[in-house]
Protein backbone atom coordinates (compact mmCIF):
# COMPACT_ATOMS: atom_id res chain seq x y z
CA UNK A 1 0.00 0.00 0.00
CA UNK A 2 2.82 2.26 0.76
CA UNK A 3 6.05 3.25 -1.31
CA UNK A 4 9.10 2.22 -0.33
CA UNK A 5 10.79 4.28 1.75
CA UNK A 6 13.50 6.16 0.44
CA UNK A 7 16.66 6.51 3.09
CA UNK A 8 17.48 9.41 5.25
CA UNK A 9 20.04 11.40 3.30
CA UNK A 10 22.88 12.41 6.23
CA UNK A 11 23.32 15.79 6.98
CA UNK A 12 26.35 17.82 5.40
CA UNK A 13 27.18 19.36 9.11
CA UNK A 14 28.49 17.69 12.06
CA UNK A 15 26.07 16.26 14.80
CA UNK A 16 24.39 18.54 16.68
CA UNK A 17 26.42 17.23 19.67
CA UNK A 18 29.69 18.00 18.30
CA UNK A 19 28.88 21.50 17.19
CA UNK A 20 27.48 22.64 20.47
CA UNK A 21 30.43 21.57 22.59
CA UNK A 22 32.39 22.93 19.95
CA UNK A 23 30.66 26.33 20.49
CA UNK A 24 30.66 26.04 24.11
CA UNK A 25 34.46 25.96 24.04
CA UNK A 26 35.14 28.30 21.01
CA UNK A 27 33.23 31.05 23.17
CA UNK A 28 35.33 30.39 26.26
CA UNK A 29 32.41 32.34 28.50
CA UNK A 30 33.62 31.71 32.45
CA UNK A 31 29.95 31.51 33.44
CA UNK A 32 28.62 29.08 30.88
CA UNK A 33 27.51 30.05 26.93
CA UNK A 34 23.76 30.86 26.28
CA UNK A 35 21.56 29.05 24.04
CA UNK A 36 21.19 32.26 21.54
CA UNK A 37 25.03 32.75 21.90
CA UNK A 38 25.41 28.87 21.04
CA UNK A 39 23.33 29.43 18.40
CA UNK A 40 24.62 32.22 17.06
CA UNK A 41 27.79 30.31 16.88
CA UNK A 42 26.39 27.22 15.22
CA UNK A 43 24.71 29.64 12.71
CA UNK A 44 27.77 31.92 11.82
CA UNK A 45 29.82 28.31 11.27
CA UNK A 46 27.31 26.24 9.37
CA UNK A 47 24.70 28.39 8.17
CA UNK A 48 24.92 26.82 4.24
CA UNK A 49 24.04 23.09 5.79
CA UNK A 50 21.58 24.13 8.74
CA UNK A 51 17.69 23.24 8.29
CA UNK A 52 15.51 26.91 9.08
CA UNK A 53 14.38 25.32 12.39
CA UNK A 54 17.93 24.19 13.69
CA UNK A 55 17.26 26.34 16.89
CA UNK A 56 14.81 23.17 18.06
CA UNK A 57 16.83 20.66 17.37
CA UNK A 58 19.58 22.23 18.73
CA UNK A 59 17.60 22.79 22.40
CA UNK A 60 16.44 19.84 22.32
CA UNK A 61 19.92 17.80 21.81
CA UNK A 62 21.44 20.57 24.69
CA UNK A 63 18.97 19.24 27.02
CA UNK A 64 20.03 15.25 26.03
CA UNK A 65 23.65 16.55 27.03
CA UNK A 66 22.73 17.63 30.15
CA UNK A 67 20.58 14.47 30.88
CA UNK A 68 23.79 12.46 29.53
CA UNK A 69 26.31 14.78 31.61
CA UNK A 70 27.95 15.98 28.64
CA UNK A 71 27.25 19.72 29.58
CA UNK A 72 26.08 21.50 33.01
CA UNK A 73 23.34 23.57 33.13
CA UNK A 74 24.53 27.00 35.13
CA UNK A 75 21.30 29.60 35.68
CA UNK A 76 20.60 29.98 31.73
CA UNK A 77 23.86 29.06 30.45
CA UNK A 78 25.37 25.36 30.13
CA UNK A 79 29.30 24.92 30.31
CA UNK A 80 31.38 21.34 29.23
CA UNK A 81 31.49 18.80 32.07
CA UNK A 82 35.12 18.33 33.56
CA UNK A 83 36.82 15.06 32.45
CA UNK A 84 36.11 12.19 34.71
CA UNK A 85 39.58 11.28 34.77
CA UNK A 86 39.92 13.42 37.88
CA UNK A 87 37.24 11.19 39.77
CA UNK A 88 39.44 8.02 39.00
CA UNK A 89 42.29 9.70 41.21
CA UNK A 90 40.99 9.10 44.60
CA UNK A 91 40.06 5.68 43.79
CA UNK A 92 43.46 4.26 43.26
CA UNK A 93 44.68 6.04 46.93
CA UNK A 94 43.15 3.04 48.91
CA UNK A 95 45.07 4.15 51.77
CA UNK A 96 43.50 7.71 52.16
CA UNK A 97 40.07 6.01 52.01
CA UNK A 98 40.56 3.94 55.09
CA UNK A 99 41.40 7.30 57.48
CA UNK A 100 38.06 8.78 56.27
CA UNK A 101 36.33 6.18 57.36
CA UNK A 102 37.78 6.43 60.67
CA UNK A 103 36.81 9.93 60.61
CA UNK A 104 33.08 9.20 59.31
CA UNK A 105 32.11 6.97 62.36
CA UNK A 106 33.01 9.68 65.18
CA UNK A 107 30.65 12.23 62.96
CA UNK A 108 27.85 9.69 62.79
CA UNK A 109 27.22 9.84 67.17
CA UNK A 110 27.03 13.94 66.73
CA UNK A 111 24.12 13.64 64.67
CA UNK A 112 22.39 11.14 66.41
CA UNK A 113 22.95 13.60 69.96
CA UNK A 114 21.44 15.99 67.89
CA UNK A 115 18.55 14.42 66.92
CA UNK A 116 16.54 14.42 70.39
CA UNK A 117 17.11 17.76 70.65
CA UNK A 118 15.26 18.44 66.76
CA UNK A 119 12.44 16.61 67.71
CA UNK A 120 11.70 18.66 71.11
CA UNK A 121 11.44 22.10 69.23
CA UNK A 122 9.43 20.43 66.50
CA UNK A 123 6.93 19.30 69.20
CA UNK A 124 6.14 22.90 70.47
CA UNK A 125 5.04 24.59 67.84
CA UNK A 126 2.69 22.41 66.94
CA UNK A 127 0.70 22.67 70.64
CA UNK A 128 0.95 26.64 69.80
CA UNK A 129 -0.51 25.58 66.49
CA UNK A 130 -4.23 25.38 67.66
CA UNK A 131 -3.81 28.46 69.88
CA UNK A 132 -4.67 30.53 66.67
CA UNK A 133 -7.68 31.36 64.82
CA UNK A 134 -7.87 30.10 61.81
CA UNK A 135 -10.25 31.43 58.92
CA UNK A 136 -12.27 34.70 59.46
CA UNK A 137 -13.49 36.17 62.90
CA UNK A 138 -16.87 35.26 63.52
CA UNK A 139 -19.55 37.79 63.39
CA UNK A 140 -20.89 39.43 66.16
CA UNK A 141 -23.71 39.11 67.42
CA UNK A 142 -26.47 42.11 67.03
Amino acid sequence: PSAPRKPKATPAHPTYAEMVTEAIAALKERNGSSTVAIAKYIEDKHKAHLPANFRKFMLTQIKKLVAAGKLTKVKASYKLTKAPAAPKKPKTKAPAKKKPAAKKKAPAKKPAAKSPAKKKPAAKPKAKAPAKPRGRPAKAAK
